[in-house]
């Protein structure tokens, strides 16, 4: 489920983020490090809260798409923030600490820029937009294949809401009598198999006699007649014949 991952996913984030603003309030991270040092301390959370970041930016605008401009927005200008301490701490230079100093400053802004994204975050989680969340909501009644037992929604999603619901209903009685056409079709095509093997095996004759085959069946019955009374009489002067006794 969406929201599901979208929460678990905002957890991480706010456990990455404490754990380097309780580094430098500690004492952990300060801005006299060797950058090398600096870097080495910080990466591994400045790499997962860019990749939740990223994450995290896709969810929100499917639960608030209409504040999809903030959105991108907060999350642009924070890992743009987190790319840019790395790349101070990266950058050859004579004077390292330098380096470190001016990281730091970008490292500071990144917990400010993510407090406020964090601020996002849960506002997108507890009011998340009331058509998603009945979209998101009947798409759980369809996967668990249950009732939908509640579903907050305003007057002007509710019509919506309805109209979606008896096209389903629409659809389904669409499916069952698509299906009952299919079951004719392949009772169809079992009866014609069968009549093909009846018919292959000799047991059903499919060319009926023409009217050109019976004319030759009777010439053939007339002369094999016209033979067997030669055979057994003699023909008058008119061009008759007379059967022997």
């Amino acid at each position: 489920m969406i929201k599901g991952e979208f929460t678990e996913k905002i957890s991480e984030f706010e456990e990455a983020l404490q754990k380097v603003a309780s580094d430098i309030a500690s004492g952990v991270l300060f801005d006299k490090l060797p950058p090398s040092e600096l870097l080495n301390k910080t990466e591994d959370y400045i790499n997962r809260l860019k990749d939740l970041t990223i994450s995290i930016k896709e969810l929100m605008l499917i639960l608030k798409p209409e504040k999809a401009y903030v959105i991108k927005s907060m999350c642009k200008n924070f890992t743009q923030t987190l790319t840019n301490f790395k790349d101070v701490l990266l950058q050859n230079t004579q004077d390292p600490l330098a380096n470190s100093r001016l990281a730091f400053e970008q490292l500071r802004k990144a917990l400010t820029d993510g407090s406020d994204l964090l601020f996002l975050l849960r506002e997108v989680r507890d009011n998340p937009s009331p058509l998603i969340e009945a979209i998101l909501a009947l798409k759980k009644a369809s996967e668990t294949k249950g009732p939908i037992v509640s579903i907050k929604a305003s007057e002007d999603v509710q019509p919506l809401i309805k109209y979606v619901l008896s096209r389903i209903d629409e659809f389904r009685a669409s499916l069952m009598g698509l299906e009952k056409k299919v079951g004719e079709m392949k009772q169809i095509m079992r009866e014609l198999q069968k009549e093909s093997l009846r018919i292959l095996s000799g047991k059903t004759n499919t060319h009926p006699k023409t009217d050109k085959d019976k004319s030759e069946k009777e010439q053939l019955s007339l002369s094999n007649f016209r033979a067997e009374q030669k055979e057994g009489g003699t023909v008058n002067d008119d061009g008759g014949y007379n059967r022997q006794a």
